[in-house]
């Protein structure tokens, strides 16, 4: 629990924020920094974990593993971001459907390479080159987006010049009354039909700015005025202070050229601390008696999770929903492919002689439960009107609680007959 409040608060102080600045200086719509700034760095525990697994431990990767927990990603944080935000958020269309077929791509390439239970360095390679394809299909996914959006749907082209003419009939007085529903709109509209628009977006970055400018925010020593919240600040103190002196706060005009330090050193705080919480969940786990696999569809899956959830859940509590669901897929698409980069350079630079051994055990039930569930999760927000509600929220959950039930009968061996592995069987 406290390793669970850590990473709430370097997510909060230190990770959003930094995101928020990237994204200005390098002129990214929400869902292209959620989909590669957020995704990388709330995934940072699972490359160090896919790191560990092929150069430390020398055992099994746990592809397996990976895919089952990817179930709980699509369709647990989605449930936590319906259910926890303060308002609905609007979502668009291009956005998911990119993120969502790069996602089935990359799946599928890790079924067909770990088919024979062996990486060979080229298919490894593979892996690296299709993650590279789908980072520049990022670069160019504002031209991308608008011929979709003209070649399948002009009616939304119409909608986006009416919102157009709206923005070049706006005044610059009076914009905090009436043009912050501007804002909104175009933020959480497709990645690129508004960003291309330079003026209005520098505008609008210029009016974010203003209140930092001219008021840094209050310091993280304050002490907080609420009974409850004064209690959670004096017990998460000694994080506080080690976050204080280690990572620079690049809200506060100073140290705001620095977003990047910010950014790398909350993604190695994130690792830090998600390492120390899996430790711990697995140690619950083995004093409860339960088994590995079931503790790896469950806990683990969710432990390894949380610096998605946390990121996800905040930003979408700030109606950034096309930011949370970008973050959620693409988060997703790294942890698949990420998977590469390990196994390449093992098989190029430190045992050329020989694949990588992997087990492909339960690959073919796992995957079709994620290609389901990457289909519903579509499926749904397309039906619920393109927006993250408590409705939807609540059947994300159910879908969820369906899946890892079905999972523990499974490999408790109730149904497929399947033999229940323990620790050291």
């Amino acid at each position: 629990m406290y390793m669970f409040l850590a990473v709430a608060i370097v997510c909060d102080e230190y990770f959003i924020p930094s995101l928020e600045v990237i994204s200005e200086r390098l002129g990214l719509s929400e869902d292209v920094a959620g989909a590669t700034f957020m995704a990388v760095g709330s995934s940072a525990p699972e490359l160090v974990t896919s790191f560990l697994g092929v150069f430390v431990t020398k055992g099994d990767i746990g592809v397996s593993t990976i895919v089952g927990s990817a179930v709980y990603n699509l369709l647990g944080i989605c449930a936590a971001c319906c259910l926890l935000a303060e308002e609905i958020c609007k979502l668009t269309c291009w956005p998911l459907f990119r993120d969502c077929v790069a996602y089935a791509v990359s799946v599928g390439a890790v079924i067909a390479i770990t088919f024979d239970n062996k990486i060979f360095w080229y298919e490894s390679a593979s892996l690296i080159f299709i993650y590279g394809l789908y980072i520049v299909m990022l670069c160019f996914d504002i031209k991308m987006n608008q011929y979709m959006v003209k070649k399948f749907s002009p009616c939304c082209t119409c909608i986006a010049e009416v919102l157009e003419e709206n923005h070049d009939q706006q005044p610059l007085l009076g914009w905090k009354e009436e043009s912050i529903r501007v804002v909104r709109q175009r933020s959480r509209s497709d990645s690129g039909i508004f960003q291309e628009d330079s003026d209005y977006s520098q505008l609008s970055i210029s009016m974010h700015g203003l209140n930092e400018i001219s008021d840094d925010p209050p310091s993280v020593f304050t002490v907080p005025e609420d009974d409850f919240k004064r209690v959670l600040w004096v017990l998460s103190l000694p994080i506080i202070t080690l976050l204080y002196l280690t990572v620079p706060d690049c809200r506060k005009r100073w140290w705001k050229k620095w977003f990047i330090l910010t950014f790398v050193m909350s993604a190695v705080w994130i690792s830090g601390v998600t390492y120390i919480l899996v430790w711990m969940v697995t140690i619950v786990g083995e004093t409860l008696s339960i088994p590995d696999t079931v503790m790896g569809l469950t806990l683990l899956a969710a432990g390894t999770s949380i610096p998605d959830t946390v990121a996800s859940v905040l930003v979408a509590r700030e109606g950034k929903g096309d930011m949370a669901m970008s973050n959620i897929v693409g988060s997703n698409v790294f942890d698949m492919l990420c998977l590469g980069l390990p196994w390449f350079i093992k098989t190029v630079f430190i045992d050329r002689s020989s694949p990588v051994e992997v087990s492909s055990t339960g690959l073919t039930y796992t995957t079709i439960s994620l290609l389901f569930s990457i289909i519903f999760i579509f499926v749904a927000i397309h039906v619920n009107g393109w927006k993250l509600d408590k409705k939807l929220g609540v059947i994300c959950l159910i879908m969820y609680l369906v899946f890892a039930t079905l999972s523990i009968l499974y490999e408790l061996g109730i149904i497929g007959g399947m033999p229940v592995r323990f620790c050291g069987d």
